[in-house]
């Protein structure tokens, strides 16, 4: 089935579109609609349709606005401009915006049908023309992508700043920016053939021309890298979430793979990025790690384990830097790696012993502080005196010890990870419980309450719940209806607006395609 969204601000034109084409009787659905640009931006984002058809005069935010940002942001989106207006003018601007089709208004349902038709083998011809990957491939060879890609490993491995910019410079690439991150792809499989790679690499290399120069592609240690370029936090973090969510729809749409990606820390240097990209191969670690107990969980950021990492200015230590993010079956090798690191005989000296416990101690109660957590509960070993490497004998005694505290604040940041988004989403649901019947209530208002991104929030309840925002904001206005319609003193209509809904056609076309039957057979049926 090929997911449809409507964008018009004329009720009577939605109604025609949603009433007189025979939806039921085709491959396509009407996975939503919206009265203008803003509110239509912010349900694709959710929903991500493969067809929009959008008015071109919208208030708030217009067609071709809407048309813009979507080529920009979800580029594998066919767009069909619906207008009551015929101006070449607006006809030129949208082809060259990427738009496929140009229709005016009144439009039939046959005549609807036949675009829809065509688009959708366009849809099935993409995801067959293998050869066309390859061509493609070739191409980004010749025009100069393929040395990009190695500008951005290259960087990614270390290479001097002033290096990489002058590189960039020649190759007509831009790398200044006020924030980086770098965000870590792998395809989420062992056994990925050639066909499957060069497929997900073409994919991501046209969501990477399509940022308009804000996200750079390589490779590196067999998987596919990102940088992203923001202006700030709140910039990077919602470009570096939308194309998260843009990778992993684009590819589980054209190819049987299932990619797992790990978004580091955000820092304000190219020299930097190191860091980043290392963050975030150790965070699609611990992605890996808990692929079987969360197997809808695809994406993790740095946000997502640590959100208040940012906002410490204190030295980071050795031991700290390794186990923020690792898993608890890697504690026994960073113990070993921090002995080895002060040497075997230095390691005898009981005071040294002491000094290692007490750095262990620091950064196990650093983990469990930043999470909100009060580390004389979680570890109160490490606080009693008896507990203390002081009086410990030899030096694996004291390991032992650590051994045991550090499991426990790992086993407490995982919980906390969950726990946190826990929380997220108990005060989201909360939320539209208490504003379903608001007929503007948006996914950015829902983000906006939360203090998440609107592509951040996206990723995190689709993840979370297993359902879109605007899947489970249906859910609910349709629950409370079924309550409302027992009130035989009520009318449809009365029901629609009591639960959110301006057009009753609209709330009544959604309740009998969830729920089988019209508002009106339900009442019956009571």
């Amino acid at each position: 089935m090929f997911k449809v969204f409507l964008a018009d601000d004329e009720i009577v034109v939605r109604e025609g579109i949603r009433s007189n084409f025979p939806w039921e009787q085709t491959d396509f659905v009407l996975a939503g609609e919206a009265p203008d640009g803003e509110m239509a931006l912010s349900m694709l984002q959710d929903i991500k349709p493969d067809i929009l058809i959008t008015d071109i005069r919208m208030p708030f935010m217009d067609g071709l606005e809407l048309c813009r940002v979507v080529s920009a942001t979800m580029p594998w989106m066919y767009i069909v401009i619906l207008s009551g207006y015929d101006d070449f003018a607006y006809a030129r601007e949208a082809i060259s915006l990427g738009v496929k089709e140009y229709l005016l208004k009144p439009v039939s349902g046959q005549e609807l049908l036949q675009v829809l038709g065509h688009i959708a083998e366009r849809i099935r011809e993409d995801k067959r023309q293998q050869a066309y990957l390859r061509t493609y491939r070739d191409q980004l060879a010749s025009s100069g992508q393929l040395l990009k890609q190695r500008l951005l490993t290259d960087l990614i491995s270390g290479a001097g700043e002033v290096d990489v910019m002058e590189r960039a410079r020649a190759l007509h690439m831009s790398l200044t920016a006020g924030r980086y991150l770098t965000m870590v792809i792998d395809l989420g499989s062992e056994q990925v053939s050639a066909e499957e790679t060069r497929a997900a690499e073409s994919l991501l290399c046209r969501l990477s021309e399509s940022s308009g120069g804000t996200v750079c592609l390589g490779q590196a240690q067999g998987r596919f890298v990102m940088l992203v370029m923001g202006d700030d936090d709140a910039d990077i973090e919602e470009r570096t979430y939308g194309l998260a969510q843009a990778v992993k729809f684009d590819v589980e749409r054209n190819t049987e793979l299932k990619p797992l990606m790990g978004i580091g820390t955000t820092v304000r240097a190219l020299r930097d990025v190191p860091h980043s990209y290392a963050d975030a191969v150790v965070l699609l670690k611990t992605l890996h790690e808990a692929e079987s107990v969360h197997r809808d969980r695809r994406i993790v950021g740095a946000l997502d384990i640590a959100p208040s990492l940012s906002l410490v200015n204190v030295k980071v230590p050795q031991i700290y830097e390794r186990l923020r993010h690792a898993g608890q079956g890697e504690i026994d090798a960073i113990l070993s790696e921090f002995i080895q690191s002060i040497g075997q005989s230095a390691a005898q000296s009981k005071l040294l012993i002491n000094y290692i416990f007490v750095d262990i101690v620091l950064s196990a109660s650093r983990i469990i502080r930043e999470l909100g957590g009060n580390p004389q509960e979680i570890i109160p070993a490490a606080f009693e005196p008896e507990g203390g490497s002081a009086t410990a004998a030899s030096l694996p005694e004291a390991m032992a010890l650590a051994r045991e505290l550090l499991t426990c604040a790992l086993a407490y940041r995982d919980e906390q990870g969950s726990a946190r988004y826990g929380v997220v989403i108990r005060k989201a649901k909360a939320f539209i419980d208490e504003n379903y019947q608001n007929p503007d209530l948006t996914l950015r208002d829902v983000a906006g309450h939360v203090a998440l991104s609107n592509n951040h929030f996206c990723t995190v309840f689709s993840q979370e719940t297993g359902v879109t925002f605007t899947e489970y904001l249906t859910a609910t206005r349709l629950a409370k209806a079924r309550e409302l319609l027992r009130d035989r003193q009520m009318r449809t209509s009365d029901v629609a607006f009591a639960v959110g809904y301006n057009d009753p056609h609209y709330f009544s076309y959604l309740f009998k395609k969830n729920s089988g039957v019209s508002p009106r057979d339900y009442r019956k049926g009571e």
